[in-house]
C-alpha cells in the first residue's frame, strides 16, 4: 500500500517537474510573443489588421495550453505560428498607418466627433468601406486596397460634411438667427456682418476642405462671439430706444469716466464742455508728455553715448556682463510667469518646464494620439487653448512644436507620425494666434525618449507633444 502510495507521490512529482522545466524552457519565447502582442495592441492590430491579429491571439492560447499539458513542441509551435501572425499583423497596421494616413484619419475624426452630429446610415457606411481596405491589405492586394480607399473617403467626407454643419456651421447659424429677431443687423452691422462673413468662411471650408476641423472650431468661436456681441448691442440699443433717459446716464458714465483717466495722469478736466472737449485734452496732454519723455530719452541716448566713448576700454567685459545680466533677466521673468502659469494647467494633464538655457517646455502629457493618426482629439482643445494663453504671456518668443513617439514600430513610421503629428498641432497654434507669431514644427520620431519604453508607462510618457518657448535672440 505504501509502495503504490510512493509510486504515485513520485509520478506526481516527476510531471510537475517536467511542467515546470517545459514552461521555464518556453518562458522567453512565451514573453517575447506577449510582448509583440502588447506593440500590435497599441498599434491598433484589432482595428486595422483584425485578421492576422485573431490568429495570433489564437495561437498564443493555443501555446498556453500545450504548456500546462507539458506538450513542449507544440508550444513552441504555436508560439512560432502567433509571432509569424503578428509580424503580419503590424506590418499591415504600418501599411495602413503610411500608406493610407487620410483614410485613417478621417475615420478618426468621424469616431472622435459626439454621435448627436453623426447620421448612422453614413458611418455605417464609412466602417463598411474602410474595413474592406482593412481586408485588401491583409491580403498583400495594394492595388485594390488604393481603389477600395477612394470610395470609401469619399463616404467619410459625405459623413463629416453632415456632421460638420451640425457642429459648427449650425451654431453661428442659430446665434446670428437670435441677433436678426432682435434686429441686431439695424444696431450692430459691423459685428453681424463680421459674424455672418465667419458662418460662410466656416460653410466654405466644410464643403473644400472638411479635414481641417481645427481651423473650423476656431471660426465658430470667433463667429458666435461676434454674433454675441451684436446681441448685446441690439438689446443695448432696444433698451435705449425704449428708456431714452439713458442717453443722458451713458454719457454722464463716459464723462467720469474720462474725468478719472485725467485724474490718475494729473490733468484737470473740470473746464471741458463735452466728453469730445475732454477727450482732446487727453489726447493733447498724451502728446506732451510723450514729447517730454523723447527729449529726455535723447539726453539720456547722448549721456549713455559720452559713457561709452570714455569706458570703451572696457566695453568687452561690459558686453559680457550686460549679456549675463540679460539672460538672468530673461530667467527671473520666466520663474516668474510659470508660477502664473500653473493655474491654468492641471499638473496631471501639463508639466511646465525651464531650461538651463530660460526655454520654457509645454509638456502636453494628455495629448494622447490615437496610434498611427496624426488627428487631435476634441476633448484635448481646451487644453490647448490654455497653452495659448501661455504662448500669449511670452510675446517675444518664437515657437517650437516638437513630436515624440515611443519605439513601437519602426524607425521611419515614427518618425513620419512624430513630424504629422507636430505639424497638426502647430496648425492648431496658428489658427488661435496672430499672424505675426513664429511657430515652427519639428519630429523626432523615437530618438529623445524620457522613460524607458520597455514598460507600458514608459512608452505612454514617450508620447508626447512639447510646445518650447524660445528665448529671444539678443
Amino acid at each position: 500500500m505504501f509502495h503504490y502510495i510512493f509510486l504515485l507521490l513520485r509520478i506526481f512529482i516527476t510531471s510537475f517537474m517536467l511542467m515546470f522545466f517545459t514552461s521555464a524552457a518556453c518562458a522567453t519565447s512565451m514573453d517575447d510573443v506577449e510582448k509583440r502582442m502588447g506593440e500590435a495592441e497599441q498599434l491598433r492590430a484589432a482595428e486595422f489588421s483584425p485578421s492576422h491579429y485573431s490568429d495570433a491571439k489564437k495561437s498564443l492560447a493555443e501555446a498556453k495550453e500545450y504548456i500546462q499539458m507539458g506538450k513542449s513542441d507544440k508550444a513552441r509551435k504555436s508560439l512560432d505560428e502567433s509571432a509569424n501572425e503578428l509580424d503580419r499583423a503590424i506590418l499591415a497596421v504600418q501599411t495602413m498607418s503610411s500608406q493610407f494616413p487620410r483614410l485613417v484619419e478621417s475615420r478618426d475624426r468621424m469616431q472622435m466627433t459626439d454621435a448627436s452630429y453623426l447620421r448612422d446610415d453614413l458611418v455605417l457606411r464609412a466602417e463598411q468601406d474602410f474595413n474592406r481596405v482593412v481586408e485588401y491589405v491583409e491580403d498583400g492586394n495594394m492595388e485594390r486596397a488604393k481603389e477600395r480607399a477612394k470610395f470609401a473617403l469619399q463616404t467619410l467626407r459625405s459623413a463629416q460634411v453632415v456632421s460638420l454643419r451640425k457642429q459648427f456651421v449650425r451654431p453661428v447659424v442659430l446665434k446670428v438667427a437670435e441677433g436678426r429677431k432682435l434686429k441686431a443687423r439695424e444696431y450692430a452691422p459691423k459685428a453681424t456682418g463680421e459674424a455672418v462673413a465667419l458662418r460662410r468662411e466656416i460653410e466654405r471650408l466644410v464643403k473644400d476642405s472638411p479635414d481641417k476641423q481645427v481651423k473650423m472650431h476656431a471660426l465658430a468661436e470667433q463667429g458666435q462671439s461676434k454674433a454675441e456681441r451684436a446681441i448685446e448691442v441690439a438689446k443695448l440699443g432696444r433698451h435705449i430706444r425704449e428708456n431714452p433717459s439713458m442717453v443722458e446716464t451713458l454719457r454722464d458714465a463716459e464723462e467720469a469716466r474720462l474725468s478719472a483717466l485725467g485724474k490718475d495722469l494729473g490733468i484737470e478736466l473740470s473746464g471741458a464742455d463735452s466728453v469730445e472737449q475732454q477727450a482732446l485734452m487727453l489726447q493733447q496732454a498724451v502728446a506732451r508728455m510723450q514729447d517730454s519723455y523723447n527729449k529726455q530719452l535723447q539726453d539720456s541716448d547722448k549721456m549713455i553715448a559720452s559713457l561709452n566713448a570714455k569706458l570703451g576700454v572696457y566695453e568687452g567685459d561690459l558686453a559680457s556682463m550686460n549679456e549675463l545680466r540679460r539672460k538672468l533677466q530673461i530667467k527671473r521673468d520666466a520663474e516668474e510667469k510659470i508660477k502664473r502659469l500653473t493655474k491654468l494647467f492641471n499638473p496631471n494633464d501639463v508639466e511646465i518646464l525651464l531650461t538651463p538655457d530660460a526655454d520654457v517646455i509645454l509638456r502636453m502629457k494628455r495629448l494622447n494620439f490615437r496610434s498611427g493618426s496624426a488627428v487631435i482629439p476634441p476633448d484635448t482643445y481646451t487644453m490647448i487653448d490654455a497653452a495659448v494663453q501661455s504662448i500669449l504671456m511670452f510675446s517675444d518668443r518664437s515657437i517650437r512644436v516638437e513630436g515624440h513617439t515611443d519605439s513601437a514600430g519602426g524607425n521611419l513610421y515614427n518618425q513620419a507620425l512624430s513630424e504629422r503629428r507636430s505639424e497638426a498641432v502647430k496648425a492648431y497654434l496658428m489658427a488661435k494666434l496672430e499672424k505675426s507669431r513664429t511657430v515652427e514644427s519639428v519630429g523626432f520620431g523615437e530618438e529623445k525618449p524620457i522613460a524607458n519604453n520597455e514598460t507600458l508607462k514608459g512608452r505612454e510618457k514617450n508620447r508626447r507633444i512639447d510646445i518650447v518657448l524660445l528665448v529671444p535672440q539678443s
